[in-house]
């Protein structure tokens, strides 16, 4: 019995040492790697920025005519850590050097993953990748079991741009139940004047809950496009868009505005005076000063609140 309670204990701490040394070895050959990882960012990164920065028409001219294998997670790692840094000619240069090493493709086969962070991680690289040929597959990403992969691939196709990004996530904008609305509308808002034509043709399949984001995203565009289209919803039968129609011109901030938005003061219902006497005041419509005195006495505190702050942003004369 004494016998196999020492063989026991031999087995035992024989077992907790091979552990333990392979637990060092382990950290180690991370360390080792770590730092050699260290060394050739160092050598690699200058290059790369000289290719970003510069007017070399490939960026395997700036890594000496060709990509050692062994680099490859250094190059990648340096070029998504740039690509979100800079802007305009330099990103697009950046962004076209993953898809020339091959990254893109890889990429493009996570979004097959069967694990969901492997997908969600793929559908933001190619987004940071502007990798407009990955439209189709990032779209085929919305319908992803996982929200985060969905909403990844959502901001991807902000980032793509062009109008076969922007029509899915106009639907997107109209399922809240399965997305978040906010998120998709920040997307949207991001892409600027691309999605400007977009959302006022596609504004009369939206459902109630998408129009509204719209309003709000058009505002947030600041387009002078929008103006005339909006100043039409001012005549909507819908109280919800016309408040929200007027807002987003107090957003946009066009003088042009005023008088539909004076006409607005008188409307019957409280929301909408309430965003007209709040647009007046944001796009500093002099004209509009009667009639916001007039809405102090609003039988609405919210209506007389907003045309109080008009009347000071409006400056001396208003006050």
């Amino acid at each position: 019995m004494q016998g196999i309670l020492v063989v026991t204990i031999l087995v035992v701490a024989s077992v907790f040492s091979t552990l333990m040394l392979l637990i060092v070895a382990a950290k180690a050959w991370r360390e080792i790697r770590d730092g050699w990882r260290r060394a050739r960012r160092r050598v690699l990164e200058p290059q790369l920025l000289r290719y970003a920065h510069g007017s070399d028409a490939s960026v395997l001219s700036a890594l000496g005519g060709g990509l050692d294998p062994r680099d490859r997670g250094v190059v990648e790692a340096i070029l998504i850590d740039h690509v979100q840094r800079v802007r305009g000619i330099e990103r697009d240069r950046m962004a076209r050097a993953l898809d020339e090493l091959g990254y893109v493709e890889r990429y493009l086969a996570g979004l097959d993953s069967s694990r969901w962070w492997k997908r969600a991680e793929s559908a933001e690289n190619l987004g940071l990748a502007i990798a407009r040929r990955a439209t189709t597959r990032l779209v085929r990403s919305l319908e992803d079991e996982t929200a985060e992969v969905r909403l990844r691939a959502a901001k991807a196709l902000g980032a793509v741009g062009g109008r076969a990004a922007v029509l899915p996530l106009l639907k997107a904008l109209s399922e809240p139940n399965r997305w978040s609305t906010i998120r998709i509308a920040d997307i949207l808002s991001d892409m600027g004047q691309d999605v400007v034509r977009e959302l006022m043709d596609a504004f009369p399949r939206l459902n109630a809950h998408a129009q509204l984001a719209a309003l709000d995203i058009l505002g947030r565009i600041h387009s002078l496009d929008a103006v005339p289209w909006l100043l039409e919803r001012l005549k909507d039968t819908r109280a919800d868009v016309r408040a929200r129609a007027a807002h987003a011109l107090g957003a946009i901030g066009v003088l042009d505005s005023g008088p539909a938005l004076r006409r607005a003061l008188t409307d019957p219902e409280w929301p909408v005076r309430a965003m007209a006497a709040k647009s007046l005041g944001r796009i500093h419509d002099a004209e509009g000063i009667p009639p916001l005195c007039t809405a102090l006495r609003d039988r609405e505190w919210w209506v007389r609140a907003n045309a109080a702050e008009a009347l000071k942003l409006l400056g001396p004369i208003g006050i």
